[in-house]
C-alpha cells in the first residue's frame, strides 16, 4: 500500500500539515508506505487551456506536476489537505486541482484507475464547522469523478496559529484512526 499526502498550505507544520501527518502516521501504523508533497515548494504552473491533454495522455507543461500525476496514477490512497483561505482552498491546491484536467479523457472518463482511497483534511479560522461545507462537497465530487472512495473529511475549526490543531485531541485521534482504517 502506498499513501501520498498533498499539503496545500504554504505553512509547514501548520494546522493542515499537522492533520495530513496524523493521517499518514495512521497509514504507516497500518503498514503503508507514505510520501508527502508540499505543493508550495513545488514548481507548478497554471493550466494554459491549450487542450494538449485532450489529444495526448499528458500535459504539455514540463514542471513538478509530473510528480503529482505519477503519484495519482500509482498510489493506492491519498490525503488531500488545504486550509480555507478566503472561502476556498488555497491557490496552491487549486493550481493542482486545475492541472488534474490532464487526467480526464475527452469523454470525461478518468485516466486514473478507480478504487483508490482518499481523505480530505482542512483547517479554518472560522469557528462554524459547516461554514465552508460546500468547498469539501465540491472537492469530494472531483475525487469521485476520478473513481476515488472518499473515506472522510476532517476539519480543524477556530484555530489560527500554526500547530494549534494539536490542541484538538479528538480530531487528532480521528485523523490518525482514518489513516489506520483507510483500506478497511
Amino acid at each position: 500500500m502506498k499513501v501520498v499526502g498533498f499539503v496545500g498550505s504554504p505553512r509547514k507544520n501548520g494546522n493542515t500539515d499537522v492533520l495530513v501527518q496524523q493521517v499518514l502516521d495512521g497509514a504507516v501504523e497500518a503498514g503503508a508506505d507514505v510520501e508527502k508533497f508540499y505543493i508550495n515548494e513545488m514548481n507548478i504552473k497554471g493550466c494554459q487551456g491549450c487542450t494538449y491533454c485532450r489529444e495526448v495522455d499528458g500535459c504539455k507543461l514540463k514542471d513538478d506536476m509530473s510528480q503529482v500525476y505519477d503519484a495519482l496514477k500509482n498510489a493506492d490512497g491519498f490525503v488531500f489537505g488545504s486550509p480555507i483561505y478566503f472561502f476556498q482552498f488555497t491557490s496552491q491546491m487549486r493550481q493542482v486541482i486545475d492541472r488534474c484536467w490532464a487526467l480526464v479523457n475527452p469523454d470525461f472518463t478518468s485516466r486514473i484507475e478507480a478504487g483508490k482511497k482518499a481523505i480530505i483534511v482542512s483547517a479554518q479560522g472560522n469557528p462554524e464547522p459547516d461554514a465552508f461545507k460546500g468547498v469539501f462537497e465540491e472537492f469530494t465530487q472531483v475525487l469521485q469523478m476520478f473513481g476515488m472512495d472518499v473515506k472522510g473529511t476532517f476539519v480543524d475549526v477556530g484555530h489560527h496559529a500554526p500547530g494549534e490543531a494539536k490542541e484538538n485531541a479528538e480530531l487528532m485521534e480521528q485523523a490518525k484512526t482514518a489513516g489506520i482504517e483507510l483500506f478497511k
